[in-house]
């Protein structure tokens, strides 16, 4: 894949287990980086380069209850659809896609207009899936780690048994009319809804399908934007007008090299070819983020339980907590997270930075699954956002296995069984240099890119608040002591400022 950098020794060996590398290229318009093959599309200036805008809908009383027999209506035609599908393969192994895409079809117009077909059309891809896997695990070429694939599911809360909301417009059937930088009005052509929406977009280009849905008792639109693309002549409205025209949207200032391991503790370590200044930031807050709403999660499911199984019907207000304590959880982790790959990619563009390694921990999710790395540490889906995020300052972005890195010394070149004598300390025993494990696993990044990387000297710390990265380090001239607080004067009394 672009991007991937091989382990050491020149190439991939054959005999390593089968698996999938993470969707992540390097920066398209550098010379080295060809295009991405992802979407399947290509936008007029050769590259694809897709990017999603989520907005928050505020639609009135009336407007919500029209969103949500729409939302119903949709749910329900992908559900019997996939049921009549699902009955087709069970009775004869295959599905007659042509003759249930029809009947369905013009069953559900009358409501959803055209849009039904882009229900119909996303079914039609989700079975496709399914019959690929299927043949694949028939001839034995899927990964051991996945198992007998399954049809398509449904939309819908199997205890609730409510169908899920969620509503699909095709893209020449809507369009957003911008009142400021953070307002403005969807326009729903094929049911006279002009519904306010809340948030920046950041891009400008043709639109996709949108995907409108109810999430935590709130409405949310997806618009996904082919940035810098025009739209057809038949659709002039499609356009999307936002900050940005193009995704590379400042120039690098240097031509320095950047290695970085992530990790949870720390979530991302970070050295350099140039300088022996080294970059940790700590991810703790985000492990305590998520225990905190895992105890909440679990009071409510285990009192929803207790009133179900003795019969009171107060339990489904208990599995509403429920799944509003889960979808908080969901959104606080990917705020901590996506706030700290922006302030890592503004930093490595302050620092000179032209290119980024990183290190992918390959099989460890299917290897070595624990609630760590299957819950709490999102490593896919932050190298992901790094690698999009690095694409707007036009730093190459590449991946390296990093299977290894932790035990080897990046000292010595040796590996030593007892080398990590506790979390974050790395002492070689040859020469008793001590430093942190991190940012040793970091070093040997870079050598099995082919770099060089000076002993850090300097080691920059920061945490992840909600209110954005802060230094851990205090800057020169500052203390760390606490200071003192004078007690305040009884009453009647003047205070002394």
């Amino acid at each position: 894949m672009p991007g991937l950098v091989p382990p050491k020794g020149g190439s991939i060996s054959l005999d390593e287990p089968v698996g999938r590398y993470p969707t992540v290229s390097t920066n398209p318009g550098t010379p080295s980086s060809p295009r991405s093959k992802r979407s399947g599309r290509k936008s007029n200036n050769g590259n694809d380069e897709m990017r999603t805008v989520r907005l928050r809908l505020l639609p009135s009383g009336a407007q919500e209850k029209k969103l949500r027999r729409i939302a119903d209506a949709t749910a329900k035609l992908w559900n019997e659809l996939n049921y009549a599908r699902l009955m087709q393969f069970r009775a004869s192994g295959i599905v007659d896609f042509k003759g249930t895409g029809h009947e369905f079809y013009h069953k559900y117009n009358v409501v959803l207009s055209v849009n039904a077909g882009v229900v119909i059309q996303l079914n039609n891809q989700a079975w496709n899936s399914f019959f690929k896997l299927l043949k694949l695990h028939r001839q034995g070429r899927l990964p051991k780690f996945m198992g007998k694939p399954s049809p398509p599911g449904f939309w819908k809360d199997r205890l609730l048994g409510k169908r899920e909301l969620i509503i699909l417009v095709r893209n020449d059937r809507y369009y957003l009319e911008p009142i400021n930088g953070g307002e403005g009005y969807l326009v729903l052509k094929d049911w006279n809804l002009r519904i306010k929406y809340a948030g920046r977009i950041k891009w400008s280009g043709k639109q996709g399908t949108l995907v409108i849905k109810y999430e935590g008792d709130r409405w949310f639109a997806y618009v996904p934007i082919e940035v810098g693309a025009k739209p057809a002549k038949t659709n002039p409205k499609g356009y999307v007008k936002g900050t940005h025209e193009k995704i590379q949207i400042e120039n690098t200032k240097g031509g320095n090299k950047a290695f970085i391991d992530i990790g949870l503790n720390n979530l991302f370590a970070v050295v350099f070819n140039h300088s022996d200044t080294a970059i940790l930031i700590k991810g703790s807050t985000i492990k305590a983020e998520y225990y905190w709403w895992k105890r909440e999660t679990k009071t409510y499911q285990a009192v929803r339980d207790w009133l179900r199984n003795h019969g009171f019907n107060a339990w489904r207000r208990y599995h509403m907590f429920y799944l509003h304590a889960e979808y908080k959880q969901h959104e606080r982790l990917r705020h901590y997270y996506r706030t700290a790959v922006r302030f890592l990619a503004r930093t490595l563009h302050e620092m000179g930075a032209n290119e980024v390694f990183v290190g992918y921990p390959y099989m460890l999710s299917q290897n070595n699954s624990n609630e760590y790395n299957a819950n709490i540490w999102w490593f896919n889906k932050v190298i992901r956002w790094l690698g999009e995020v690095l694409q707007e300052y036009g730093i190459r972005f590449n991946i390296v296995n990093e299977y290894g890195t932790s035990r080897q010394c990046s000292i010595c070149n040796m590996k030593h069984e007892n080398g990590r004598v506790k979390r974050g300390l790395y002492v070689c025993e040859s020469t008793g240099i001590k430093i942190n494990a991190d940012l040793n696993a970091a070093r040997n990044i870079a050598k099995r890119a082919g770099y060089k990387t000076p002993i850090p000297k300097k080691i920059l710390s920061y945490i992840v608040t909600t209110n954005g990265v802060k230094p851990l380090t205090p800057k020169e001239g500052v203390t760390v002591e606490t200071p003192t607080v004078k007690p305040s004067p009884p009453k009647g009394e003047k205070g002394v400022i």
